[in-house]
């Protein structure tokens, strides 16, 4: 009959109401009785985001990039590339410039191609740089 969400309102699963938890609330004080009765409400899942769906909208800051790039060792592989003479100019200039980087970015498919590392490979250290906090 109830269903917890992402927050602290609860999901009334008959009508899909949102119940906000004020004990001031009628309908949230009886989802309080239903549960004293011993009822318990269905538990909150996570939803599960394709991971097409996430490449493409995964976005990390310049420093959340660089530091994860540090923390996997790739850090000085990257400023070679950099100096590179081959290396694209935009490339450069994204690097030094981009206050973020988008996971499917043009720079960050150039410099997983030239580092050589795989989509799942690129996926964990957007994983990882999503973790670091300035």
């Amino acid at each position: 009959m109830y269903k917890l969400t992402s927050t602290t309102s609860i999901l009334r699963t008959a009508d899909n109401a949102s119940i906000p938890a004020d004990p001031a609330n009628r309908d949230y004080a009886q989802y309080l009785e239903w549960l004293d009765k011993g009822n318990t409400p269905e538990a909150y899942v996570e939803p599960v985001v394709p991971i097409e769906v996430w490449r493409e909208n995964a976005t990390v800051s310049a420093f959340q990039a660089q530091q994860a790039l540090d923390d996997f060792g790739y850090i000085e592989q990257v400023e070679a590339i950099m100096t590179d003479a081959s290396t694209p100019a935009k490339t450069k200039r994204a690097w030094r410039l981009a206050q973020e980087f988008r996971r499917m970015s043009p720079t960050v498919l150039d410099l997983a191609g030239a580092l050589g590392l795989s989509d799942v490979e690129v996926d964990a250290l957007f994983q990882h740089a999503l973790t670091i906090e300035a």
